[in-house]
């Protein structure tokens, strides 16, 4: 299993110019940034031109990675030295690195404020922070090991994977508690990062399957998946899900209307998460062992191209 060393856990492709002050400030075109466990760095692919273009140096065993809601900041967690680091995504620069404690997973940003979610491993609890000082605002205790994170901004939910409880956690983030504990398979991990209004997808590794949870009344169905799914992304305009199956060495792509798989890609190098274009296009997926981001064509489900990163890369973000 593929914990701390941290594990973990989920659009694009425009140009963007930048001037600040007098000078224009350096372009950067719409990004990956992509967490490379193994080689303690982030590796920053250039979407318009389907090539890594920097790596930023950062403390060892990075897991998991947010964006703040403006663009301008990416926050990286270490589970085992128990550090949060922030880089400015425009100067490609580490900003600080500050111990907050715990076993920091997964990390998310609210898009309603300088807040900050980050799920605590071997806590069993979900840390709220201030965004600017990184100091704890809130605590709510969940199930064990939590792992991957999602935030609804509009229903203002926060839920955590507690994937040795088999089971998702609801949290109230206006009262910043615990509402509900749902059971969803075994072993949950990472959650599809889009925001559908209406269901909430789960990666359970060790059943094999997808959990959909219906947000309203946290009703549960499953689909079956490949071996030790890890990383899902529901595709935009057809609701179709694809999951990276690591142990199977496949990105499948889900039909949930009929519970079907409608088309599989063999990729090996242990397939970790996934990213999908924002129309639909692409997708990106980590390949943990073989150091690379499969870049798959959603049309025909074939790989296009394999963009060589640094070592062992897990989680992605999309840096605008």
């Amino acid at each position: 299993m593929n914990e701390p060393l941290a594990v973990l856990l989920a659009p694009l492709l425009s140009a963007a110019l930048l001037l600040a002050g007098p000078a224009a400030t350096p372009l950067h075109a719409e990004s990956l940034f992509v967490v490379c466990q193994s080689g303690a760095e982030i590796s920053v692919i250039d979407l318009s031109a389907g090539a890594a273009a920097e790596r930023i140096p950062v403390p060892k065993a990075p897991a998991g990675i947010a964006v703040s809601p403006d663009g301008g900041t990416a926050y990286v967690t270490h589970p085992d030295a128990g550090l949060l680091t922030r880089i400015d995504t425009t100067t490609r620069q580490v900003v600080d690195t500050t111990f907050i404690g715990g076993q920091p997973f997964a990390v998310v940003a609210d898009p309603d404020g300088d807040t900050l979610y980050v799920s605590d491993w071997a806590g069993d609890a979900v840390h709220r922070l201030d965004g600017r000082t990184l100091a704890r605002t809130g605590t709510v205790g969940v199930g064990r090991a939590p792992a991957g994170l999602a935030l609804d901004a509009h229903r203002r939910r926060l839920y955590s994977a507690d994937r040795e409880s088999d089971a998702v956690s609801v949290i109230d983030i206006a009262r910043f508690s615990r509402i509900a504990s749902v059971p969803v398979g075994r072993a949950p991990y990472a959650f599809d990062v889009g925001n559908d209004p209406g269901f909430l997808a789960v990666a359970n590794v060790r059943s094999g399957d997808i959990a959909l949870i219906d947000k309203a009344d946290h009703a549960v169905s499953r689909l079956p998946a490949g071996r030790m799914p890890y990383g899902l992304a529901v595709v935009p305009g057809t609701g179709h899900i694809l999951v990276a199956n690591q142990q199977s060495g496949t990105v499948s792509l889900l039909d949930p209307k009929t519970r079907r798989e409608t088309g599989s890609v063999r990729l090996g190098g242990s397939p970790e998460s996934v990213v999908v274009s924002s129309d639909g296009q692409l997708a990106y997926v980590s390949e943990w062992f073989d150091d690379a981001v499969a870049v798959i064509d959603l049309d025909g489900l074939a790989v296009r191209a394999r963009i060589r990163v640094g070592q062992g890369p897990r989680t992605m973000a999309t840096v605008p």
